[in-house]
């Protein structure tokens, strides 16, 4: 071989090293590039598998229920908060529980006693007003609509004959407050007979007790008169509707 071939071989043989040197450098390079090891969408599923996203980048698993790329629920039309109003039966605007439709009706458990006292100035054509008073001893409020049920009593309580008549008057609602009174206006005779009762002497046994009736009650409230009284024309009273305190004013 004569020294022009030798040198034209050489050549070749350094080009040839130089295409292979220059595609291993590309090939290491690429190993390296974290482009290379993956899709663009990968963290995203990496995401939907349990693993928190990038801050600030959208998950598409949202629209499933599942964690956003910031860890937070989503939203309350497919997994509803235990709070929110539309899981809390009875709950306002603002998740609040509503308040109770109305006040329950008093009964003889917040009611089970009273006075019965004169009004004063309320005599007049042989008749006199009285109060049957009643206490809310409970805790809480209650309400009264309509007239007392009566009983009148002896002094050894037995049961004296009794009528009661409703004084022509619409009862309205009324709300008793702990501690609070309701009273009914009664009127009654106390010393002029009815009809098959004595014309002289009492016209019937004295009053010393009485039992008042709350309006849809069963049971009775107990009352002992400060002042005996006997009803005449067989305990005839007209009763007129609860309304709210302890005594009318004088005259009735």
């Amino acid at each position: 071989m004569n020294r022009i071939s030798a040198m034209s071989v050489a050549g070749t043989l350094g080009a040839v090293g130089a295409v292979l040197a220059l595609t291993a450098g590309c090939a290491s390079t690429a190993s390296t590039n974290p482009a290379a090891t993956g899709s663009v969408g990968s963290t995203a599923t990496t995401s939907g598998t349990g693993s928190p996203s990038t801050p600030g980048t959208p998950d598409s698993t949202n629209a499933t229920g599942s964690a956003g790329s910031s860890g937070t629920p989503t939203t309350a039309s497919s997994t509803p908060s235990p709070s929110s109003p539309a899981s809390s039966p009875g709950a306002g605007p603002t998740g609040t529980v509503a308040p109770a439709a109305g006040v329950a009706a008093c009964t003889t458990a917040e009611m089970p006693g009273g006075t019965w006292t004169l009004v004063p100035n309320s005599e007049g054509t042989g008749h006199v007003a009285a109060d049957i008073a009643l206490r809310n001893t409970s805790g809480h409020a209650c309400t009264v609509t309509g007239f007392p049920g009566v009983s009148l009593l002896a002094s050894d309580e037995h049961p004296l004959p009794t009528t009661v008549v409703r004084f022509p008057a619409a009862p309205a609602a009324v709300t008793v407050a702990p501690g609070g009174w309701i009273h009914s206006e009664v009127r009654y005779s106390p010393n002029i007979p009815g009809d098959g009762e004595p014309a002289t002497g009492e016209c019937e046994p004295k009053t010393v007790h009485a039992l008042a009736q709350l309006p849809g009650d069963t049971k009775w409230a107990k009352i002992t008169l400060a002042a005996p009284t006997t009803v005449c024309e067989k305990g005839s009273l007209e009763a007129k509707p609860f309304v709210a305190g302890q005594s009318t004013p004088a005259g009735g």
